[in-house]
């Protein structure tokens, strides 16, 4: 008899953890880590894109590279902007999101490059695609655990919409 009393305690904390999650405070800051990290595209900040990581936080690009914590994924894109993407333009925009724990939101979402140069310093060609992460909150504040860009699909489509 006393196992379905534990179960419920369980299912109703596990339920009120979510809810809590899901404030509009939370959500606000999560979606906000978009523009801040296009903002220090603009500014061509290696390092202040990875302050946006979570500290085991990780990357894959595109190409299939993937780079682990702050430093590596600052230096990613340090290296990035040395190679004619400082003075580009990025955009990016959450289509949808979810919570799927207390602290952990789930996204996609499509981003964009223009205006970068090639190695011969010609103009590059606009780059988009999708992406997808999943956010962290520690310490009161939201991180990036985990950000997948590909470019096989360049527009995010919801199904029923």
């Amino acid at each position: 008899m006393r196992k379905p009393v534990v179960t419920s305690i369980f299912c109703i904390a596990l339920v009120i953890g979510v809810v809590q999650a899901q404030t509009p405070g939370d959500e606000a800051q999560v979606r906000q880590l978009i523009p801040e990290f296009v903002s220090a595209w603009a500014r061509a900040d290696g390092p202040g894109l990875a302050s946006f990581f979570a500290p085991d936080g990780d990357l894959i690009i595109p190409s299939g590279q993937v780079f682990s914590g702050r430093e590596t994924i600052g230096n990613f894109y340090s290296s990035v902007f040395a190679r004619g993407y400082k003075g580009s333009a990025g955009s990016g925009e959450i289509v949808r999101m979810r919570f799927v724990g207390a602290e952990v939101a789930l996204g996609d979402g499509n981003w964009s490059i223009i205006g970068a140069t090639n190695q011969a310093g010609m103009p590059a060609p606009p780059e988009h695609g999708v992406f997808t992460f999943v956010a962290v909150k520690a310490n009161g504040r939201w991180y990036i655990s985990a950000l997948r860009e590909q470019t096989s699909a360049t527009s995010l489509q919801v199904a029923g919409q």
